[in-house]
């Protein structure tokens, strides 16, 4: 009948979507059996179980159309929250089927890119830890905020971690600038006491002139270039103080504002494989050495065959003795291996006035120098005044004429320390000799006078060298070089007769030929 016709032709359209829903449910099930003939042993069990779970899911309704009379308001709304409902669910599965499509295609390598599940997935996380780091906050919902909320957002989140660092480096910058006007000033007032200190020795311009006829007429000016000596020392002391003031100036503010102060060193400057760095090998090579010298000591002595200097004015290069050989080629390495142990040397690139910001100055980034122990010796020589203890008119009168210059009052192992290192750079610098060679007289010489514990404990003993120029972790900084001193002291009651000019004797002669 006419009135039967609609009523077939809803049933023939839920027919074909009953279809489709099931042709579709067939082939996800034949694309999964798929998924899990080709996985290895450990996937199958999670696919097989993904696939029991979506076999008795069952087929998605299709969508329901309106039939029959007109149904009511309240009815109509049903119906829409029904369909929403199958609408959503139908979303979600199309939403899983093309993730498992993409992942499939992705394994068998038909599909370049990464799913965009996963895709999705990473960004998330990126974003989530750029929130977290940049202490955003986002409680709102992102999806109420516009594109450019967002941009202002990002943006004050990043300044505050920028400008921060801005503003510090301006600030080093400015500091920097008036350190570089201050040390300015400083070497200004310097030139000006030169110049007056020559002026005092009589090397000075005449402020006179000359007439035509020849005859000297003096110049009634003054002369304005000339600073009166009273005058320049107020002037030094003068910049002295200014400089102490700005120094201290800048510590506090370093100290306020960016937590350094004057000689801290990042713990960072260290390498970290070095600060665990053994040395018992260098000790017991020390000993070794020491053993070996005082054994062929007491033997020559036995025999009464130590050499001396003049013995060995004539003999070559390969007939040295086998003690002095000893003492310049195993003892004196084994001492200066030990001594290097942590020695460096400090850094040349940063102003003395840099101090109080030595935090901020990337000057300390790099690793350190390593320093040979004769420069500490040369240093301990400099900071004692040695070259003018030894060249004063008393000691050289003494030399001259062979007079005790003590007047009966012993010498002290530090005064014979600077008058040994005096005598081996006299002796070695003319001839460009090696610092092995310089250490190697000394340490002759050392034994000679049997002073050799005496003067390594001074230099253990200066406590400014050694926090200047040993590391944290060195063999000097941790023990005071006791149990070094304690095994030298066994050579202390042996008497040597070594060369001490041995590398520079053959240079010597050749320019005493000439």
């Amino acid at each position: 009948s006419p009135q039967s016709v609609p009523r077939l032709r809803a049933e023939r359209r839920r027919l074909h979507g009953a279809l489709l829903a099931l042709a579709s449910h067939f082939a996800q099930v034949q694309f999964r059996l798929r998924q899990v003939a080709r996985a290895g042993p450990a996937e199958q069990q999670r696919l097989l179980r993904d696939l029991e779970d979506f076999a008795f899911r069952g087929c998605p309704a299709p969508l329901a159309h309106g039939l029959g009379d007109a149904p009511s308001e309240r009815e109509k709304q049903e119906q829409i929250e029904v369909q929403k409902e199958k609408q959503r669910e139908l979303i979600l599965q199309l939403k899983t089927q093309l993730d498992d499509l993409e992942t499939f295609a992705y394994q068998e390598g038909s599909y370049d890119s990464l799913p965009q599940s996963v895709v999705m997935e990473r960004q998330q996380m990126i974003i989530n830890e750029l929130i977290k780091k940049l202490d955003m906050d986002l409680s709102e919902d992102i999806a109420t905020l516009s594109p450019e909320e967002l941009r202002q957002r990002v943006d004050a989140a990043i300044a505050q971690i920028v400008n921060p660092a801005r503003v510090k480096e301006q600030l080093v910058e400015q500091l920097k600038t008036q350190i570089r006007d201050l040390e300015m000033f400083i070497n200004f007032i310097q030139d000006e006491v030169g110049s007056s200190g020559k002026a005092e020795d009589g090397h000075c311009e005449c402020a006179g002139r000359k007439d035509g006829g020849g005859s000297y007429k003096p110049n009634t000016r003054p002369s304005g270039n000339r600073v009166n000596p009273e005058d320049a020392r107020k002037m030094r002391e003068t910049g002295l103080h200014l400089m102490r003031r700005m120094l201290a100036v800048l510590q506090i503010f370093a100290v306020s504002q960016f937590g350094c102060a004057t000689g801290q060193i990042p713990r960072t400057l260290w390498q970290k494989d070095q600060a665990n760095k053994d040395y018992s090998p260098l000790i017991k090579k020390l000993e070794l050495s020491v053993e070996r010298v005082r054994q062929l000591a007491v033997k020559h002595q036995q025999e009464d065959h130590i050499t001396s200097s003049s013995d060995l004015q004539d003999i070559p290069l390969g007939g040295r003795d086998e003690l002095t050989l000893a003492v310049r080629k195993e003892l004196t390495i084994a001492l200066r291996d030990l001594m290097a142990h942590g020695l460096y040397a400090s850094s040349q690139g940063m102003s003395l006035v840099l101090a109080p910001i030595a935090c901020l100055i990337p000057a300390f980034t790099s690793s350190p120098q390593t320093m040979h122990p004769w420069e500490l010796f040369v240093k301990y020589y400099n900071t004692k005044n040695g070259q003018a203890f030894v060249e004063s008119p008393a000691r050289k009168l003494s030399q001259s004429f062979a007079l005790p210059v003590t007047g009966g009052v012993a010498i002290t192992p530090k005064q014979s320390l600077l008058t040994a290192i005096h005598t081996v750079l006299m002796e070695h610098d003319p001839f460009k000799r090696s610092a092995d060679s310089e250490l190697k007289a000394l340490v002759c010489m050392a034994l000679n006078e049997q002073h050799l514990v005496s003067w390594v404990n001074l230099i253990c003993k200066s406590g400014a060298l050694v926090q200047s120029h040993y590391q944290p972790w060195s063999y000097m900084a941790n023990t005071g070089f006791e149990s070094a001193l304690n095994i030298l002291s066994r050579l202390s009651n042996l008497k040597f007769n070594l060369p001490v000019d041995l590398a520079v004797r053959q240079l010597k002669n050749i320019k005493d030929a000439f």
